[in-house]
């Protein structure tokens, strides 16, 4: 049966006056809120726009929806991807995705890890920095590190400087982090070697999608999809490997994500990042995606022709998982 869908989501623009040049990083274009709106619709499905938090709240009083597909990102603040889902709690309409609280916790990369750590997931040894003055190491961490904003998605903060192999360096990038990004910078291990990424659909039984292998640049370390987002690598350049990763490594990578995703209480849907060691072969979680890219040139859309399916498949069994978890017909 056809549903009332509402469509929540942030669109890319000019940042701020003042606001880093990544600000607006995280939010989507306007060709991808379309593509989403119209694989919805080819589901048969009736979709009405609504934007983001702010225009929630304009139309509180006369949402009508059966369910709303939430890709809204939130404009500042680390509970900011928790606005809309709060604002439908309320209204008592049911969303796709994540709770407040789940949306919450992923941002913010040091309670994430702390959920990592508690399950046994392996991640990198790390340390938060709320002032640069009196940086020190402690216990066995070493260098390099990167330094990341401590709760910021897309890579926002994350430039071709961002891994530093000294004291000095680290100091100042973390000094800059602080003062552009308005909170503690996130100090951690920098893993040498290889990155995958793996999606996740599902609730009580998940399954997880093919793992891809991400472009690395040589000079600087870091996944050419990173730099990319921050408009420091050639377009197209992010992935590596859409096929043979070698299947051992694949398994163990995708158990990974699926107990990450149980970790964290994601629903729906996800995305996690992994890096995997040089030495040893070593695999580190990096980061969770409770709201991943969607756009056509990213991770599911590639992935869904990998399987045979169109971009629009791929969106209806993802909206599919929400459907059947909220109880919808």
């Amino acid at each position: 049966m056809p549903l009332l869908v509402g469509l929540t989501y942030d669109i890319r623009s000019a940042p701020p006056k003042h606001a880093p040049k990544d600000a607006c990083a995280e939010h989507d274009s306007p060709e991808t809120i379309s593509s989403v709106e119209e694989a919805l619709k080819s589901a048969g499905h009736r979709v009405g726009r609504i934007g983001g938090s702010n225009e929630l709240l304009k139309k509180f009083r006369r949402l009508k929806y059966d369910i709303v597909f939430n890709i809204a990102e939130g404009i500042s603040g680390r509970n900011r991807e928790s606005e809309v889902p709060i604002l439908l709690d309320l209204a008592g309409i049911p969303y796709t995705g994540p709770d407040a609280l789940a949306l919450a916790v992923a941002l913010d990369k040091s309670a994430a890890k702390k959920i990592f750590r508690y399950h046994g997931i392996p991640t990198p040894r790390y340390f938060m920095a709320a002032k640069a003055d009196g940086i020190a190491f402690s216990g066995e961490m070493e260098f390099p590190v990167i330094v990341k904003p401590a709760y910021e998605g897309s890579a926002k903060g994350i430039w071709a400087d961002s891994v530093v192999k000294d004291m000095r360096s680290l100091k100042e990038k973390a000094a800059y982090v602080i003062r552009t990004y308005k909170q503690p910078a996130l100090i951690e291990e920098f893993v040498e070697g290889w990155e995958f990424t793996a999606g996740v659909i599902g609730n009580t039984r998940v399954s997880v999608l093919p793992v891809v292998e991400r472009h690395v640049c040589a000079k600087s370390g870091l996944s050419s999809h990173v730099l990319e987002k921050c408009g420091h690598a050639a377009p197209n350049a992010g992935y590596r490997k859409l096929l043979g990763v070698d299947p051992a490594l694949e398994a163990r990578i995708g158990a990974l994500a699926a107990e990450a995703f149980r970790a964290l209480e994601f629903r729906d849907f996800a995305r996690f990042d992994f890096r995997v060691s040089a030495r040893g072969k070593r695999i580190f979680i990096l980061e969770a995606n409770p709201l991943p890219s969607l756009s056509k040139d990213d991770y599911f859309s590639m992935v869904a022709e990998l399987q045979g399916l169109s971009y629009a498949d791929m969106i209806n069994r993802m909206f599919g998982a929400a459907i059947e978890r909220c109880g919808l017909k």
